[in-house]
């Protein structure tokens, strides 16, 4: 190994070693500030927001209960019908 090749070596080694040292810094960093804690309002705002969406589902049921008796009276033909169509 040539003293070029040796010395281009030693500075990328030191460049590698640096990066990971300043990454190993940042992250710990950030992982040392601490979060603030949630205000009280946003436990109210979560509140309401579960409550529309429960209230969302059961008229989202609603819909599909409708849907399911439309689409049995579409497919079933009624007796006096049946009997105009023969």
């Amino acid at each position: 190994m040539t003293y070029l090749e040796s010395r281009s070596l030693k500075f990328l080694s030191f460049l590698l070693g640096g990066a990971l040292a300043l990454s190993l810094g940042l992250n710990g960093l950030l992982l040392a500030v601490r979060f603030e804690d949630w205000p009280d309002d946003v436990s109210a705002e979560l509140t309401a927001t579960t409550a529309d969406l429960h209230q969302t589902q059961r008229q989202l049921a609603d819909c599909q209960q409708q849907q399911d008796s439309l689409l049995v009276l579409t497919r079933k033909p009624t007796a006096g019908m049946a009997l105009t169509a023969q």
